[in-house]
């Protein structure tokens, strides 16, 4: 498979990262394993879902960690590798908004999925890994096989009233990961890591992004919001954030993160997509109001930079109240909101040989989410995001503000048959409007999704699956005449359908 000289340098830092990992993790397992050996005290075993002031049913609403009635890690140690392999169609792979190319698609993927615990330190990591290769009609000189890859990474310290963690998701992938369009939707792309069952690292740890489904994590993670066709890219996100309990009902958390967004191959872009840098601190307090409901203040600041955009950058500052109601195995519902001031740093762009130095501004406008899950049955459980809030852009803009909306449900026929649909939304605006000569050149772009998912037991060990999905990328009118035109008031339509195979033995216990 074909790949840029520019995508061979930056997965072979990953890779070397990941050694880093690997070793720093392996050394401290050793000494925590050796410091909670048989026989040596260790004090009170720490809670395993956060600091023990919290109900584990109802971690901090200012922290990463979402609820669940055990622990985040399944409370065991195990090793789970698995594969895929799938035939797809794909109606639109260069993105036209006129005539449109079909391609079949051949995909494999294999995967990792481990997790190691001790009593005061947790480690879990999942990996996916593969490539697809297009056939059918071609754009001139686009390559026909892609190659894809995801990271998950989460490392605990534990300790009886508060945890530290380190956070990481790395992904390369085809385009954005808000609806997974290039892989018939989200079932077809998560089941090479949930066929199991267990979810790992990347899909339960609340980080966003990469394998968590296209939802990003709140403020930390930009998100990757539609896709013209095929247009690769690579995402890392890092986080370290601390829980520390500082009463029986009361928390104090802090996080910081780090979002690195890089377009692969951009010569083949009918515009110039924007690379970007995202840094993001926050600050919680957390307090139990019984055992079901908790409040929450959060004060966070947010810096992104857009290298090659003529030096333009946003700061913003955001202040929220949160409220969340959860009610083991049932119930999950979390409201924040609040206000947020965003200061658009002076920018220069080159019009026609000419430095023009475009004026920054600075407004005061809100932000907020709503997040609900809600379990129906034993069988049936549904799911619905809503965020309004600053992101980078998708490439499409230096600096957005965007509306994300998705619900999804899933539903267990039977013990040999399971469904689940999916749908998501998302519109977002410029920070400002005078910026013309990178990215798009429209007022506003709307993205949307609808498919589902049926999946077929074979065995202990085999899955089969069906994936259908709907997308329409939509671009507002142009706001001047300079800057590129490519796309404004334009819309891209994609159906995507795909049959595949999967295979994953019994968890591997690792204690």
């Amino acid at each position: 498979m074909s790949s840029p000289k520019t995508f061979m340098t930056t997965i072979g830092t990953f890779h070397r990262l990941l050694i880093l990992v690997a070793l720093s993790s392996l050394s401290m397992s050793l000494v925590w394993a050796q410091a909670n050996a048989p026989g040596q005290p260790s004090g009170a075993p720490p809670a395993a879902s956060g600091p023990a002031a919290q109900n584990p049913d109802n971690p901090p609403l200012s922290g990463l960690d979402m609820p669940t009635t055990e622990s985040p890690f399944s409370g065991r140690s195990y090793f789970i590798p698995g594969l895929q392999v799938g035939e797809a169609v794909d109606t639109n792979t260069s993105g036209s908004s006129g005539n449109h190319n079909t391609s079949t698609i051949t995909r494999g993927l294999g995967s990792i999925d481990l997790q190691k615990i001790w009593r005061r330190y947790q480690v879990g990591l999942d990996y996916v890994a593969g490539g697809s290769y297009y056939t059918g009609t071609n754009s001139s000189g686009a390559p026909r096989g892609y190659q894809t890859h995801s990271f998950g990474y989460d490392q605990r310290v534990l300790w009886r009233t508060g945890q530290l963690s380190f956070r990481d998701t790395f992904t390369y992938l085809p385009e954005g990961t808000f609806g997974f369009g290039s892989y018939g939707g989200f079932g077809g792309f998560s089941s090479a890591m949930a066929g199991s069952g267990l979810s790992g690292t990347g899909m339960s740890s609340g980080l966003g992004g990469g394998i968590a489904g296209g939802m990003p994590g709140g403020i930390f993670s930009g998100g990757q919001f539609g896709s013209i066709g095929i247009q690769p890219r690579v995402d890392n996100l890092s986080i370290i954030d601390v829980v520390q309990g500082i009463s029986p009902r009361s928390t104090v958390t802090l996080g910081a993160g780090y979002d690195l967004s890089e377009f692969i191959d951009k010569a083949r872009s009918p515009f110039t997509l924007i690379n970007s840098q995202m840094t993001t601190g926050q600050i919680g307090y957390d307090h139990l109001l019984n055992p079901k409901d908790q409040v929450a203040l959060v004060a966070a600041y947010q810096q992104l930079q857009f290298p090659g955009a003529g030096g333009g950058g946003v700061h913003a500052y955001v202040f929220q109240a949160r409220y969340g109601r959860r009610l083991s195995g049932r119930l999950d519902l979390v409201i924040a909101g609040g206000p947020q001031v965003t200061r658009v740093n002076t920018q220069f762009v080159n019009v026609l040989g000419k430095i023009i130095a475009i004026p920054g501004s600075t407004s005061i406008a809100g932000n907020g989410s709503i997040d609900l899950g809600y379990t129906l049955s034993a069988r049936t459980a549904i799911h619905l995001d809503y965020q309004h809030y600053l992101t980078p852009g998708s490439g499409f803009y230096a600096g957005a503000n965007t509306d994300a909306a998705r619900v999804n449900m899933s539903h267990i026929v039977n013990r040999n048959w399971t469904i689940m649909t999916d749908i998501g939304y998302s519109y977002s605006t410029p920070l400002t409007s005078r910026s013309t000569i990178l990215g798009i050149n429209s007022s506003s772009y709307q993205y949307w999704y609808a498919g589902g998912t049926v999946r077929r037991m074979l065995g202990p060990h085999f899955d089969a699956f069906g994936t259908y999905q709907y997308a329409l990328f939509a671009a507002g009118s142009c706001t001047s005449s300079t800057g590129s035109h490519a796309v404004c008031g334009q819309s891209v339509n994609r159906h995507t359908a795909m049959f595949g195979l999967d295979w994953h033995p019994r968890p591997i216990r690792l204690d």
